[in-house]
């Protein structure tokens, strides 16, 4: 999940790099990822160096806890390499240094970097198995291999080597029982082996031996079937032989070994090799490869014959007595020695199942299985002598139909009422209805009486928005008043109403065609929607950020000019906090287009400060005087908005224009080349005149100096950024000391997204920047030294 997001954010982060290198979010991550891939080489090494004196409880967790940590960052890292966010030569990398030999390090102390190995060969070691780097890939696990057969390293490890040498062996397709966490109970032991074997095995008898309840291994819920010598007997050793060869054909469990040492349930004993490595299916230890291991497997095979002769003169059925007389004789069995599955016809196995013992998993396996044991001879079955017949393990009910299943469920599809398509339209009819009969009341018990589920909600919302945005005035008027309504009334959650609000702006540009005034319509809804309190002003600009549907705000800010008048107006924008300049198009988010959109819409009282950077400027056209344009500041503002951002910003732009227009802009100048050395200084020189006016409002305010800046970031932005002029002006505010180095250096890790051009803006001065934080740096230690 993390390894997602991060892909999100480098498609989508903000770029203050080059273009034409890395992004600047992957450019952190990977110094990040490579930080924490070098400490834990750090870890293990102080942690190594105090192995010598015996850890105290609160160390053992401290080590634990960076065991953790270390292998979950190599799997994170691993993730972003499947996302290809981390280049593959990265990983390799990676992988080289955790296989390196190190001759000063014991063996031992490769525990860690080999865990870490194989977490991330798990993680992404399919995307690096590919054609181009199979020699690699073949280096690493040679190597991988040798370490497993190492007996220096711990078992824990050796295994877990085991398991990524099986993998990659698979395909990189991970084994089903990797699938099973922790042991299974005896229920899930006889469901696997009705689904897999084509058996069903049933629980033992109340006369049988006693067994404990709870989860066993896997073997144990087979094994247990199997006679032990001198055991008690379970009324299953017709069906089930341990260590015994019960034939050939669909459904026979072989317990031959095969080539490579392994029977067919994937048991036994290594054989000799060597080489390069082999997976372990198809290859044994090494350790186990010598010739007292061969020696010992004879003896073995030699005891088996002799406990198969014992078990045979004891209380086993005729027909393996027979094969038992055959396999001692030292010859292979035949065919007549074989022993089929099937049970006999009087097996309580051919007994119906009872829904309650059946298990679920085997019920669609039986008609695949029936074909098979149907082809399968029946042998006789009889009792041994001197032993009471086995009673019944289940009752003799009829067996289940599984096409009474489907009737039954195809009934119930019938009765789980109404259709999604089928809501909606009596919804949309009963909104019909309304404007109609224009009786709101009488449609609101009519919804009610409907009961909509409440995950239509949102979707009912949407059809009732589309039908009023065909409507006429006064019938969208009373539409939303049903809306409002629904609300009110708890029949409509807001959450829900929003939602279908959203669904309808989703599909508004589609709906053009056919509405040709939409947006205005659309702006009629919301706007009593939000007059009316049923929805909030700032929810409703969320999803028109960036300039989307643009005028669609300022057209539901115009309906509730006219419900609301000015001052409630300006209350409720004041409190939604709504930054207006986002919900501009990109190209258009400045201050003076923004003045120019609300004063041709009638709305310039929502932002008194917008006009005052008009007055500003033909103040300071009027008398270019530093004294003159201070005092007609403070005769004509509020004190209250000489700290306004908003004055700040209108400041700046106003004596930044008509500095440039002066020099470095004038007419006639080419903002694609740097301006001559006169021009500049002479730019310098009108920035050091008006520098009394601009320290008056900016000293000692670090916001508003940053503010002050991301204005000179807009007007450069908005002029084409002319060659030069960001970096010059930055040198200038801070020769002049009108902005300070910690204004600079906030401005730079800001990552406010209101103001355009901040990418661009932070390329052209990068480098100054880095300048004036490694002297400010200087400059704190020549302090502390002194």
């Amino acid at each position: 999940m993390y390894a997602q997001l991060c892909k999100r954010l480098s498609e989508e982060a903000p770029n203050f790099d080059p273009p034409d290198g890395p992004c600047t979010f992957n450019r952190l991550l990977l110094s990040k990822c490579q930080d924490e891939f070098e400490r834990r080489r750090r870890a293990s090494e102080i942690w190594d160096g105090s192995e010598g004196s015996a850890l105290s409880a609160e160390q053992e967790e401290e080590r634990a806890a960076a065991k953790r940590k270390m292998v979950g960052n190599l799997r994170f890292i691993g993730e972003l390499g499947k996302l290809e966010i981390i280049h593959e030569s990265i990983l390799h990398r990676c992988i080289q240094q955790l296989l390196e030999k190190r001759r000063s390090r014991p063996m031992v102390d490769l525990a860690e970097d080999l865990e870490c190995l194989c977490q991330i060969m798990k993680t992404c070691g399919k995307v690096l198995d590919k054609p181009k780097a199979k020699n690699l890939m073949d280096q690493y696990f040679e190597r991988m291999y040798q370490l497993s057969s190492n007996m220096e390293l711990l078992s824990r490890v050796r295994f877990m080597l085991q398991d990524v040498l099986d993998l990659r062996a698979a395909n990189w397709v991970p084994r089903k029982v990797a699938q099973v966490d922790g042991p299974r109970t005896i229920r899930q032991v006889r469901e696997e082996a009705a689904h897999d074997l084509g058996v069903y095995i049933p629980p033992p008898s109340s006369h049988g031996p006693p067994r404990s309840s709870g989860p066993i291994s896997p073997l144990a819920g087979v094994s247990s079937f199997f006679p032990q010598p001198g055991g008690n007997r379970t009324g299953m050793e017709d069906v089930f032989m341990g260590a015994v060869t019960l034939g050939t054909g669909p459904g026979v469990i072989s317990s031959q070994p095969d080539k490579y040492g392994y029977d067919s349930n994937g048991f036994g004993g290594g054989v000799s090799g060597g080489g390069s490595y082999r997976p372990r299916q198809q290859q044994g230890n090494k350790h186990f490869n010598n010739q007292n291991y061969n020696r010992q497997q004879q003896n073995n095979q030699y005891n088996q014959q002799q406990n198969y002769s014992n078990i045979a003169n004891k209380d086993l059925p005729p027909r393996f007595k027979k094969m038992f007389s055959h396999s001692s004789g030292g010859g292979s069995s035949s065919s007549d020695g074989e022993v089929s599955l099937r049970p006999a016809a009087s097996s309580m196995m051919l007994k119906p199942k009872t829904p309650g013992v059946l298990p679920q998993s085997a019920l669609g396996q039986q008609g695949n299985d029936h074909h098979i044991h149907s082809s399968l001879p029946l042998a006789p079955q009889p009792q041994p002598p001197n032993q009471k017949p086995t009673p019944p393990l289940m009752h003799k009910d009829p067996p289940i139909l599984i096409k009474q299943a489907s009737m039954e469920k195809s009934k119930a599809n019938r009765n789980k009422g109404p259709s999604r398509e089928e809501w909606l339209r009596r919804v949309k009819n009963l909104s019909e209805q309304l404007l109609k009969e224009q009786n709101l009341d009488e449609t609101v018990d009519n919804y009610r009486s409907l009961k909509l589920p409440e995950r239509l909600t949102a979707e009912a919302a949407q059809v009732i928005i589309n039908l009023l945005l065909t409507q006429e005035e006064s019938n969208r008027e009373l539409g939303s008043q049903l809306l409002e309504k629904l609300r009110s009334e708890g029949l409509m959650n807001v959450d829900r109403l929003f939602d279908g609000v959203k669904q309808v702006l989703g599909q508004l540009d589609d709906l053009v065609n056919d509405v040709p005034r939409v947006k205005s319509h659309m702006a009629g809804i919301l706007g009593h929607l939000i007059a009316s309190g049923t929805l909030p002003l700032a929810d409703v600009a969320e999803p028109l950020e960036g300039g989307q549907h643009f005028p669609l705000f300022l057209l539901v800010l115009q309906t509730l000019h006219k419900l609301l008048g000015k001052s409630n107006l300006t209350q409720t924008f004041n409190e939604s906090k709504v930054n207006l300049l986002n919900l501009l198009p990109e190209s258009d988010r400045t201050k003076e287009k923004l003045a120019d959109l609300l004063e041709d819409r009638e709305l310039s009282f929502l932002f008194p400060l917008l006009r005052i950077q008009s007055d500003l400027w033909r103040a300071l056209v009027a008398d270019p005087t530093p004294h003159a344009f201070y005092k007609y500041i403070k005769d004509t503002l509020d004190p209250e908005h000489h700290t306004a951002p908003g004055f700040i910003n209108a400041l700046m732009t106003v004596l930044v224009k008509y500095i440039v227009q002066e020099t470095t802009l004038a007419a006639g100048a080419d903002p694609t080349t740097i301006p001559e050395k006169m021009v500049t200084e002479r730019e310098q020189e009108l920035l050091a005149k008006f520098k009394p006016v601009l320290q008056a409002f900016l000293h000692d305010h670090l916001p508003l100096q940053v503010t002050a800046i991301y204005a000179l970031q807009v007007f450069t932005y908005t002029n084409n950024f002319p060659k030069g002029m960001l970096l010059r002006w930055f040198v200038n505010l801070y020769d002049l000391e009108i902005v300070e180095e910690d204004a600079f250096l906030t401005w730079k890790e800001d990552l406010s997204q209101d103001y355009p051009g901040k990418g661009k803006a932070l390329f052209q001065v990068n480098q100054w920047l880095t300048w004036l934080q490694e002297t400010e740096e200087d400059d704190e230690e020549d302090d502390g030294d002194a």
